[in-house]
């Protein structure tokens, strides 16, 4: 899912959601894309399709780490987040934006203990109608069931993932990820995962590609609930080929678990 989608559901008023778990593992840019986020979102350039635009006030002051309307949940711990990081961070973000949102950010949130987690989650649950929370991790698995309800979900993949794969082959495994992703009869998936599948990197791209839809079906305004199972889905499904089962049979069962046949 591209940046400028992202920021355009948002500040456009078409995602409903206001909190969102942003996932990347080492090498996918992370700290970028939050930062890049946030910069669009403040950002003032009257076409949304250009944001961040880079030149405008609020796009420097976010740059320079300036923005009165961005705010860290800062660390006072030694080894993580205290509960009185929560409370800070939560107290602030009740006093509403002086732009056009306020961004609150967690770093490392999968590092969260249970305590300060719950500390979180009526921010999560009833933010300032112009809080938008960005939860950044490694493995939201870490995270609460109940904080993960509350959050729409953001994978980035890694920067070098696409590396050597050629235009067509993008085309054909986003082909395969609209029909994986209930669209069509299982006889066309079958022949699209055929054409699209050679590797297992192939397969885990598929699923990427897949929870993506199912993301900005989400971000839209698709039942949260739904489409979070459907991504739980596509996780346990890229876990078995993680596992080393066969790629073919993972895709095959998964794409019959989210038809429901």
């Amino acid at each position: 899912m591209h940046l400028n989608s992202i920021i355009k559901s948002i500040a456009g008023g078409t995602s409903s959601a206001h909190a969102y778990i942003v996932e990347g593992r080492p090498g996918s840019g992370r700290e970028d894309f939050i930062r890049s986020l946030a910069m669009g979102l403040e950002c003032l350039d009257p076409d949304i399709s250009v944001r961040p635009c880079g030149h405008c006030s609020a796009c420097r002051q976010v740059a320079a780490e300036s923005s009165m309307d961005i705010v860290r949940m800062q660390m006072s711990g030694k080894t993580g987040y205290k509960a009185e990081d929560a409370n800070v961070f939560s107290s602030r973000l009740d006093m509403g934006a002086y732009g056009r949102f306020l961004i609150g950010i967690i770093d490392d949130a999968d590092s969260l203990s249970e305590t300060v987690q719950n500390k979180l989650l009526k921010t999560l649950e009833e933010p300032h109608p112009d809080v938008i929370l960005l939860l950044g991790t490694t493995n939201p698995d870490h995270l609460l069931s109940t904080v993960r309800s509350r959050c729409s979900s953001i994978r980035l993949h890694n920067e070098s993932s696409d590396d050597g794969v050629s235009e067509e082959q993008t085309k054909e495994l986003e082909a395969a990820a609209a029909l994986l992703g209930g669209d069509g009869a299982f006889c066309e998936f079958r022949d699209a995962m055929d054409k699209a599948v050679r590797t297992r990197a192939d397969a885990l791209a598929l699923i990427d590609l897949t929870e993506d839809l199912f993301r900005e079906k989400m971000m839209s305004g698709a039942a949260a609930s739904a489409m979070a199972e459907r991504i739980e889905l596509c996780e346990k499904a890229r876990a078995d080929i993680e596992r080393d089962m066969d790629r073919n049979k993972a895709l095959k069962r998964l794409r019959l678990e989210l038809t429901g046949h």
